[in-house]
């Protein structure tokens, strides 16, 4: 049974996100996965060995390397314990470190399915998904998260908020990335990163007023992790409104803060013949 989710799994990696749930959705996959959670498989030393290397390969940035690693260990398998389950977490992490979000998805929905309903594996699909640009499918993991964390105190939620929030900015929807941005902050999950999100909707609307708030509120807090992109963002806000002055002061405080920056220097230079 578990080759047969091997084979279904490399399917999913070269079909459509469609194919992916409809193969999850299985009821004989299904079936057959929850009966062998009820055994212990026996883990040998060269299995211990294998998931060491495909961590190995995950921190060398080989995240290729990693899920065949991981998936030579899963056709080795006949059972479910919590080795497959820790492999497959693994599995789950290099699969959306690769890029291959469909499968990442899948992976974490398998995890719901033959673990536990758990929070963490709705949330890390909602981010699969919306990496992937299947914003129903997100929308849905994200529900499926919050129904299993109603006082969202599970990590992932906001993170899970914020990609999708960034997945209806490049689908073109900002309402609907507002609406995700301005529950977060509502939620008290503020930080620099949503405001840089929020920021960037609102500057795709043209509404560099608005931007300039959320560059406030962002550079006012004490996490640091996207406060570079919001002070590049403010400059770009302030030149647009055609405060070239603002703008030029900005950029340069930008570079003796953060060192000089080829964007930050085309910037400079037309700013200084304004």
């Amino acid at each position: 049974m578990y080759k047969q989710y091997k084979k279904t799994r490399k399917i999913s990696k070269i079909s459509k996100i469609s194919k992916i749930k409809k193969s999850i959705a299985s009821t004989l996959f299904l079936s057959g996965m929850l009966l062998l959670l009820t055994g212990c498989s026996h883990v040998t030393s060269e299995m211990k060995e294998s998931r060491e290397n495909g961590i190995a390969l995950m921190e060398s940035g080989d995240y290729e390397g990693a899920v065949a690693e991981f998936d030579s260990l899963i056709d080795q398998t006949t059972r479910v314990t919590s080795f497959e389950i820790d492999v497959l977490k693994y599995r789950g992490e290099a699969e959306f470190m690769l890029g291959d979000y469909g499968a990442a998805a899948y992976t974490y929905d398998t995890l719901a399915k033959v673990d536990k309903p758990r929070a963490e594996y709705y949330y890390l699909g909602a981010v699969s998904l919306a990496n992937s640009g299947d914003q129903d499918g997100a929308e849905n993991r994200l529900e499926s998260g919050k129904s299993a964390d109603a006082k969202h105190e599970v990590t992932g939620y906001a993170e899970a908020m914020e990609a999708l929030g960034a997945a209806y900015m490049t689908a073109g929807d900002e309402k609907k990335a507002d609406e995700l941005y301005q529950t977060l902050v509502d939620e008290g999950f503020s930080s620099t990163e949503v405001y840089n999100r929020w920021m960037m909707a609102a500057m795709e609307k043209g509404n560099y007023e608005e931007a300039l708030q959320h560059a406030e509120a962002g550079l006012a807090l004490s996490d640091d992790r996207a406060k570079k992109e919001i002070a590049f963002n403010q400059a770009v806000c302030y030149e647009y409104l055609g405060q070239y002055e603002k703008a030029l002061e900005l950029f340069r405080s930008y570079e003796e803060q953060y060192g000089q920056d080829e964007k930050a220097d085309h910037e400079i230079a037309f700013l200084v013949t304004r």
